[in-house]
């Protein structure tokens, strides 16, 4: 497992196919994961929290608005789409115009209204097309680089009213570029889905919310145990999405 000192991010995977960059990853605040394959500079994007742009930025080029090719949205939550709108304003500012695909759970409606909130507002000035797709557990989607397969994990928050857990839409992804494969669990508490997005891949990206396995039976995230236990069946883990620590 490679672990910076700061759970927060940044951290960096590669091997000779694919380059990992996470610049930040805090639960509440926003993750970004870049994904670039070294054979064509394409790039991929697993989430787009507040601050991506930012992030994106901070790689030292703008080379990002044309080698973007896909997004995917792991649930509705903020911290994990809040960017998206951001993303999409400053392509259309920057002039990109190759299309951009934008992969989320079907009925993510905190996302989808966001995307058709701001194709309505500057749809006579787009110099780009983007489409969203809604994707159900075992989709897949597949572009010239990279073969993403979407699988259910189970997820809910504080809109959650009921008594009973009533699960959001919510999705893991494992991607694949050229032999190597890539899972994300996004946020999920331990479940069946979990486990298949991380089984065997050559690196699995998980959530790790909980730095303790809590006792009650409403399960929102994952401990750090329960994190680590699943990046046992993957080749190589690193753990995101933690709580940042703020002191006085």
């Amino acid at each position: 497992m490679k672990m910076n000192q700061n759970e927060l991010g940044p951290f960096r995977w590669e091997n000779d196919e694919v380059e990992v960059f996470i610049p930040y990853s805090g639960a509440g605040v926003g993750t970004a994961i870049i994904l670039t394959s070294k054979f064509t500079g394409k790039m991929m994007l697993l989430d787009v929290g507040d601050g991506t742009l930012r992030d994106l930025l901070g790689l030292g080029s703008t080379q990002f608005v044309n080698d973007l090719e896909l997004v995917a949205i792991s649930h509705g939550h903020f911290d994990h789409m809040g960017g998206i709108h951001t993303i999409l304003g400053f392509l259309r500012m920057m002039n990109r115009t190759e299309k951009l695909h934008i992969l989320l759970p079907v009925e993510c409606t905190e996302a989808i209204d966001a995307i058709r909130g701001f194709r309505r507002v500057y749809k006579e000035s787009l110099p780009f097309e983007f489409w969203y797709h809604e994707l159900t557990p075992g989709s897949e989607f597949d572009t010239d680089f990279f073969k993403v397969a979407s699988i259910g994990v189970e997820h809910f928050g504080a809109e959650n009213k009921e008594t009973h857990d009533v699960f959001m839409p919510a999705l893991g992804y494992r991607i694949r570029i050229g032999d190597t494969t890539i899972g994300y669990t996004g946020d999920t508490r331990p479940c069946a889905g979990a486990k298949e997005v991380v089984l065997d891949t050559d690196l699995a990206i998980i959530e790790a919310t909980r730095k303790v396995t809590p006792e009650s039976e409403r399960r929102v995230h994952l401990s750090e145990e329960e994190a680590n236990a699943l990046g046992r069946l993957a080749k190589d883990y690193l753990l995101v999405h933690r709580i940042p620590v703020i002191e006085d």
